[in-house]
């Protein structure tokens, strides 16, 4: 007997690893660079360059990127800059990993040092935190109908699916123009850099995905002449565009966003001076689109000329418990170490958020983790212009999630949406940040699905023995359905013998039945 299906893709999780990759590498500075003598600031980042999941494992290969600002004797201001990076290969164990799997690697870097071993060289130490998530996207049919099958009774219902409706994997390249104001003087060099992306958000539209965001810049240099120090200090908008065929409006939209790889470069403006910035980055962008749909599954079925057996599965669903994002307020005091230089002007502030642990509890997902923070700022020494001060926020948030319970499937992202800070004095800085905590949710559902169906002859010894005409009397929970199914008759005889409304039937209702038989040679009785 032919079912007549209907296809809904999915996605599971498979499989979840973590581990953690320590360096420990030695940096001799390049010849063009000026000795080094102390070092005032430094960052890092960890960018990965390739995925590949095998039977049981998931290889990871990428690069970490360290920049310092030190300060450098040879050098016209006195401070100088230089930046590398450390390959890196690891392979994680998930066992149920199976090579055509999807893996979602999160990198986050918990610890960076670097120390002065002498002049010309440098000790780098990094501790990185390393998760991988291991998926699968499969189809699944569910029937609807009997396929030309005259005669037998359907019962259908009413199911809420979560539908996959895209997922994939692209890359945006964004390239930014921007020129100094006219009261800025000419770069000579750049001495550091930060760019941030802040306010992060990806929505669908007809055929595109639009990830948007503000792109924070900072730019220390010095000028053409004199040795001075400048910096600026701008904020860009973005709106990313890929091209995705099968999204729309109304879906939702869930994204992992990898936007740590940046290049600023200094250009000469249309009058041939110095003063145009020019941005490149690259968005790693993982989505999933999925569509809330209503679905009439066949549940139930039998005829009145022969024995149908349905053969039933369980089947794991998801459904959309929550999708929402959640502000965190960081506000907190950050002063200067013993020895450090008073404050005479802060330069930038930037921060990196980084998720220690996230639970489960009742009603919703607790986050718990921290902001680095690093701000730059001038002195009043003029052998030592320039230092930073570096610190960490910790911060504890609950995300509300009403229903939620231990097993439900979620995933959780966190940019940053804006951060700031105020000088309370000359060694103290009041430092504020906002977060945002992107979160989905899914509710398992277990469906009962008739995967076939087996046809046998009517036992008619059996059937003859059962009265032909009988009155009942329902009982709490009782179904026309369920009365018409076990009596040999059809809802529809039952509802107008008794003149019977459509369901629900009321416990107690007094019901006249007539037994129906239907002969394969067509005959009634």
């Amino acid at each position: 007997m032919n079912l007549d299906t209907f296809v809904l893709h999915k996605e599971e999780r498979k499989g979840k690893a973590a581990t953690q990759v320590t360096f420990d590498e030695d940096y001799n500075l390049p010849d063009y660079k000026p000795d080094v003598s102390a070092i005032i600031c430094k960052h890092g980042n960890v960018r990965v360059e390739e995925v590949k999941v095998t039977k049981g494992h998931v290889s990871v290969k990428g690069l970490l990127k360290f920049e310092i600002l030190y300060r450098g004797g040879m050098s016209e201001t006195g401070i100088s800059c230089l930046e590398s990076t450390f390959p890196f290969q690891e392979t994680v164990a998930v066992d149920e990993a199976q090579e055509f799997d999807t893996a979602l690697v999160n990198c986050q870097l918990e610890d960076l040092s670097v120390h002065i071993t002498n002049s010309r060289k440098l000790a780098v130490r990094a501790l990185m935190d390393l998760e991988v998530t291991v998926f699968s996207f499969s189809r699944e049919e569910f029937p609807q109908a009997i396929t030309e099958q005259p005669g037998i009774q359907t019962q259908n219902v009413k199911q809420s699916f979560l539908e996959l409706k895209g997922q994939g994997r692209d890359q945006c390249r964004v390239h930014e123009e921007t020129e100094l104001p006219a009261n800025k003087a000419n770069i000579q060099e750049i001495l550091w850099k930060q760019i941030q992306p802040q306010g992060m958000r990806a929505r669908a539209d007809d055929g595109v995905l639009h990830i948007q965001w503000d792109l924070q810049i900072f730019v220390l240099y010095s000028v053409e002449s004199g040795g001075r120090i400048e910096w600026y200090e701008t904020r860009l908008p973005i709106d990313c565009r890929l091209d995705v065929a099968e999204a729309a409006p109304e879906d939702i939209c869930y994204a992992w966003i990898d936007a740590r790889e940046w290049n600023l470069q200094v250009q000469e403006d249309l009058e041939g001076e110095n003063r145009l910035l020019v941005i490149d980055g690259t968005l790693r962008v993982d989505y999933r689109l999925y569509e809330e749909q209503q679905r009439d599954m066949l549940q139930d079925l039998y005829a009145l000329d022969r024995c149908l057996l349905p053969k039933q599965r369980q089947v794991l669903m998801e459904t959309l418990l929550l999708k929402n994002a959640t502000r965190c307020k960081v506000n907190d005091v950050l002063s200067l170490e013993r020895g450090q230089k008073d404050v005479l002007q802060m330069c930038s502030c930037c921060g990196q958020i980084q998720i220690d642990h996230c639970s489960v509890e009742d009603g919703g997902i607790l986050v718990e983790g921290a902001v680095q923070v690093l701000i730059l700022y001038f002195t009043r020494e003029d052998h030592t212009p320039l230092d930073a001060v570096e610190g960490v926020l910790p911060f504890s948030q609950r995300v509300d999630v009403p229903g939620i319970q231990k097993g439900y499937r979620y995933e959780l992202t966190a940019n940053m949406e804006m951060m700031s800070a105020m000088m309370k004095d000359n060694s103290t800085f009041e430092v504020q940040a906002v977060e945002d905590l992107d979160v989905i949710v899914f509710e398992p559902r277990q469906i009962l699905r008739i995967e076939q169906v087996e046809e046998m002859p009517l036992n008619m010894e059996e059937l003859l023995e059962q009265p032909g005409m009988m009155g009942i009397r329902t009982e709490e929970g009782d179904t026309l359905w369920k009365i018409a199914k076990e009596n040999h008759t059809t809802v529809e005889k039952i509802q107008q013998t008794n003149d019977l409304p459509p369901e629900p039937v009321p416990a107690g209702t007094s019901i006249l039945l007539l037994k129906q038989v239907e002969m394969t040679t067509g005959g009634t009785g």
